[in-house]
């Protein structure tokens, strides 16, 4: 059998020595043996997979996941590359909704949506409510929801968030959720449910009138500037259960 030397296996796949010595210090692609006096020799069989390696990095996949597909079995292996096609278009779709973020920014205006993303899952319970059709319809029941949940023993978040379901001519439907801790048991029923909510990029337009008659018309014409289409309902977040200002969330990629 043929082998390489460092140098010579280096110059076969076009990868400098250093991150040669790299993948070896990381266990992704280790020399076949070692001569006695020490140096590393590759054979013909690892030049593939040195180049699929460096390839793979190219494609900002994370070391421990590679190793992870190299010492999977077929099966394995296909479901690992399943995982990153979607990590892959999740992460396009992130760089899209960047651009049209970007797109949309004008130098001379002060108000514009920003962008926030939820790093991490998240997990919230809701309440069905119904309200009279008027601003901040749904304060007023902002107390009573979080002492519900209390009654419970279900402690949750400070900050209040608001989903609109329904608009008829003089009602609105709507939810009022809470974050709250992954560990707590939640009886569910018509007026109470649970969600895990991924992570997911927002836009976000900040502090936002409660009592403003307009600020729905003015959000819908931002968003169609920015060319943003959300993937969800938007949110209305409250810092806490006296606020009469908001945070409006666009979800744009789960």
């Amino acid at each position: 059998m043929k082998y390489f030397t460092i140098k010579d296996f280096s110059k076969s796949t076009g990868l400098p020595p250093s991150k040669l010595r790299f993948y070896d210090k990381k266990e992704l692609l280790q020399p076949s043996t070692r001569l006695n006096n020490g140096y590393r020799v590759y054979t013909v069989d690892q030049i593939h997979l040195a180049k699929m390696i460096d390839s793979l990095r190219q494609a900002d996949i994370a070391i421990e996941e590679i190793k992870r597909y190299i010492e999977g079995n077929e099966q394995e292996k296909v479901e690992i590359l399943v995982s990153w096609k979607k990590e892959l278009d999740k992460k396009m779709e992130v760089l899209l909704a960047a651009k049209k973020y970007v797109g949309g920014i004008q130098v001379e205006s002060s108000h514009s949506l920003l962008l926030s993303k939820w790093e991490k899952e998240k997990y919230f319970v809701w309440q069905r409510f119904e309200a009279e059709k008027r601003p901040h319809p749904f304060q007023k029941f902002f107390q009573q929801a979080v002492e519900r949940l209390e009654s419970q023993g279900i402690y949750c978040s400070e900050q209040v968030y608001v989903k609109t379901e329904k608009i008829t001519n003089n009602k609105i439907i709507g939810e009022i959720g809470f974050e709250i801790d992954p560990s707590i048991h939640i009886v569910e029923n018509t007026n109470i449910r649970f969600e895990r909510i991924s992570p997911t990029l927002f836009a976000v337009l900040r502090d936002c009138r409660a009592d403003d008659e307009y600020l729905c018309f003015s959000y819908i014409q931002m968003v169609i500037r920015y060319g943003f289409q959300p993937v969800g309902n938007k949110l209305e977040r409250y810092s806490n259960i006296y606020a009469d200002r908001f945070d409006y969330l666009l979800p744009l990629v789960k």
